[in-house]
């Protein structure tokens, strides 16, 4: 028993000291993963913590960027619409802000989508601004903001030739087609009583729709409904102007008055220069 009792001494200390060291290695260890993995999060969050104060305002970050990206609902001519020959965008308001984006010395990413998506686009950051025949109002002032205005514009009713709708009261009872967010809409709700109004996102549509007979009249943009009143392809007039006096402006996010004094001096040396007449004369006239 004695030789027993000394031999498995020695035993059961070496496996306690095996245990003991192997407990505290896989302490050391997960203690410098604990660490490794910090540090790693202290750079990856530090690294994000500095782009986002890497800016100051909106106008620091589209100019170190090299680029702007602006929102626009196509077509909508002539202020914005796709060339058929070269599919790139064109228009008024496509000139207008290539003139901006020069004096801002940055380039352009165009996105395009409906009208109305277009306020929540900018207000969320999804986009630096938008131009799109954009009136300011007060509504829309409250969650976005806009540059000075570009362009006054009114309300036209947009018929076929053989209509016979020539005031106001003519359009009680009818069926009215406008677009989907616009003063345009808004107008009718407000001053007028039809006997159906229906909101599309899509001009054309909205178009094709009076000249097909679904809809008595498109209420819309003068320069845009004279657009499609001249166009040979369509048997449409319009009937008469509804003067409404809008002011186009660019769309740009609430609380960055460094990008709208950025933009405001390029709209008012684009009126200085002769720019904007020339932009204007080319498209309307």
């Amino acid at each position: 028993m004695a030789d027993d009792t000394v031999s498995s001494q020695p035993a059961d200390s070496g496996a306690s000291l095996k245990k003991k060291g192997g407990k505290k290695n896989m302490m050391i260890i997960a203690a410098v993963v604990v660490i490794v993995v910090a540090l790693v999060a202290v750079v990856v969050l530090g690294g994000f913590l500095n782009d986002e104060e890497e800016y100051d305002n909106a106008l620091d970050r589209i100019q170190s960027r090299g680029k702007i990206v602006v929102g626009t609902q196509v077509p909508y001519p002539p202020f914005e619409n796709i060339n058929a020959t070269t599919d790139e965008l064109e228009g008024i308001d496509i000139e207008i802000m290539m003139y901006v984006a020069a004096k801002l010395n940055v380039t352009i990413e165009w996105k395009t989508m409906d009208f109305d998506p277009l306020f929540a686009a900018v207000q969320t950051g999804q986009l630096d601004c938008a131009i799109s025949s954009i009136t300011i109002t007060a509504a829309r002032d409250e969650i976005n903001d806009f540059s000075s205005p570009y362009y006054v514009a009114n309300q036209a009713v947009l018929v076929q030739n053989s209509s016979d709708i020539a005031t106001l009261d003519d359009l009680n009872g009818t069926t009215l087609v406008t677009q989907t967010g616009t003063t345009g809409s808004w107008w009718v709700d407000d001053n007028l009583d039809p006997d159906d109004k229906i909101d599309l996102a899509d001009v054309p549509a909205a178009v094709l729709g009076v000249e097909n007979g679904q809809y008595d009249a498109f209420i819309v943009d003068t320069p845009v409904a004279n657009k499609y009143a001249n166009d040979t392809n369509y048997d449409l007039k319009v009937a008469f102007v509804i003067y409404t006096l809008e002011s186009y402006g660019i769309l740009i996010p609430q609380d960055e008055p460094e990008l709208k004094a950025a933009i405001d001096s390029a709209i008012a040396d684009m009126i200085a220069d002769g720019t904007l007449d020339d932009i204007l004369n080319e498209w309307l006239l």
